[in-house]
């Protein structure tokens, strides 16, 4: 999938009742002020191998007190709605028949955007819970480590507002 570079900001004033497009947000910095810390690695994300261009995707594995928390992986584009269904259909074909808690919904939260949120444990993919999240003209990909639910999932929302 050929992803482009997100356009400039726009100036224009939204139209009344839209929700306005977050510009400048700083996953790694958000993630600081929640107490992780964040390594550079070369692990790669799922995310990363349906975009053409990996070097589009930023990855960190995120650690809580010197333990691994999970992994966050992100992408801005204007085709993210795109890159997510491309990444739906990939990993319906990687799923094993140990996948268990599937969730795949559109979700409203009341006063944030409306955003794309997908999740699975797949043993035979990964120990780790997998999440990923549509939401305006970002995705993210979370790994999470088991026992560090109620953290990483501090930082989805914080990520997703």
């Amino acid at each position: 999938m050929d992803v482009t570079p997100p356009p400039v900001p726009s100036s224009e004033t939204p139209p009344e009742g839209a929700v306005t497009k977050k510009s400048g947000l700083d996953p790694i910095a958000i993630a600081l002020k929640l107490n992780f810390t964040a390594e550079e690695t070369d692990q790669r994300s799922l995310l990363s191998a349906v975009v053409k261009d990996p070097s589009f995707v930023s990855t960190r594995v995120l650690l809580l007190n010197g333990d691994r928390a999970g992994l966050l992986a992100w992408i801005e584009t204007p085709d993210v709605k795109q890159v997510f269904f491309v990444l739906k259909d990939s990993l319906a074909t990687l799923f094993s028949p140990e996948v268990r808690d599937l969730l795949d919904e559109m979700q409203s939260p009341a006063g944030k955007p409306p955003r794309n949120f997908l999740t699975f444990l797949d043993p035979a993919l990964s120990e780790e819970r997998f999440v990923f999240v549509r939401v305006r003209e970002r995705l993210f990909e979370f790994h999470i480590a088991p026992g560090k639910d109620e953290t990483m999932y501090t930082l989805v929302e914080a990520l997703t507002d």
